[in-house]
């Protein structure tokens, strides 16, 4: 499957150098279907809006290319036009002018869900315009000391911080930075706020690592037990990558 998915992306990389597009591979869950998207056509037209084009490859069927929107406000996203793929045709600036389409239910749409988390994660504005939300809304306990030395406490914040992992979309932007963020979270496990305290990272690692914060979001409830006081915990977290290998800390 591997050999197949690189044989293909050669062959997209070699037709579309003249139109300056990165495809980039997105992983569908389906061996049968194969889709990339096209990092340079990743465009908000607003805040919380963005448009992308997509290579979308269904077993021996043609290769089609889907322009496509996600309205980040809604979690919604939609398919603006599909049609064969065509060198020539290829134009996702106009589907970015003209993107009227219906939306629909983000997490009902199995195919694009992948591509809508990926132009999340990697280029909004929407969660970190200029790093200016509050650390919190409520004011928070900081997770340091000995009440929060037991065993249940350690193993919740190291749940959140495998969740934060798994959702962080590192690239050649994020080698050798890191990120130190102040997460505050309440007790039904919603982001009550955050604050970046320093970073190595230029904006686009920054907003990288806001979002895999956003994407984990909710966390679980505090346990049972535990911190039941308190209004809020802040948590420090690190975001690092060396080279392959990347770490929340």
């Amino acid at each position: 499957m591997k050999k197949k998915l690189l044989i293909l992306a050669m062959c997209l990389f070699s037709a579309m150098s003249a139109n300056a597009a990165t495809w980039l591979a997105v992983d569908t869950g389906d061996p049968n279907i194969q889709l990339f998207i096209d990092n340079d056509s990743i465009k908000y037209i607003s805040t919380d809006k963005c448009t992308y084009a997509l290579l979308y490859k269904k077993g021996n069927e043609p290769v089609k290319v889907v322009y496509a929107k996600s309205d980040y406000s809604t979690n919604k996203v939609a398919v603006i036009r599909v049609e064969d793929y065509d060198e020539e045709k290829y134009n996702p600036a106009y589907y970015s002018k003209h993107s009227r389409s219906f939306l629909k239910n983000a997490e009902e749409n199995g195919i694009l869900l992948p591509a809508h988390n990926y132009a999340l994660s990697t280029h909004r504005e929407k969660f970190a315009p200029a790093y200016t939300e509050s650390l919190s809304s409520t004011p928070g306990v900081y997770a340091s000391g000995p009440n929060f030395a037991n065993e249940t406490f350690k193993a919740y914040v190291d749940d959140i911080k495998n969740k934060i992992l798994s959702n962080w979309t590192t690239s050649i932007n994020t080698v050798y930075t890191n990120v130190n963020i102040m997460l505050s979270i309440n007790p039904d496990g919603s982001l009550n706020g955050y604050r970046i305290l320093e970073s190595s990272a230029d904006d686009r690692g920054k907003r990288a690592a806001v979002a895999a914060i956003k994407l984990s979001t909710p966390f679980n409830p505090f346990p049972d037990g535990a911190l039941l006081d308190a209004a809020a915990i802040n948590i420090p977290i690190k975001f690092e990558q060396k080279f392959f290998k990347k770490y929340v800390k």
